[in-house]
């Protein structure tokens, strides 16, 4: 019986081991192509037209208009 207890624990702990592992692999994906990272919405009103950037990586938005439109993301303020 002894034998057997220790065996589901060790069982029970490569198990854990394992599902640990496949959530840091399935997590660590965004070590990928950035594909999706910058979203855009765009709005005119009258002769002004600006934009809205947001960077989904980390949630920082960013409004662009005529003076900053051939800027890096970066580089607006």
């Amino acid at each position: 019986m002894k034998l057997t207890h220790w065996r589901e624990r060790i069982l029970f702990f490569f198990l854990g081991v394992f599902v640990v592992f496949a959530l840091f692999l399935i997590t660590g994906a965004s070590h990928g192509p950035q594909t999706g990272r910058y979203q855009i919405s765009s709005w005119t009103r009258g002769q002004f037209v600006g934009a809205m950037i947001v960077d989904t990586a980390t949630g920082r938005v960013k409004y662009v208009d005529e003076k900053n439109e051939n800027k890096p993301f970066e580089e607006i303020k």
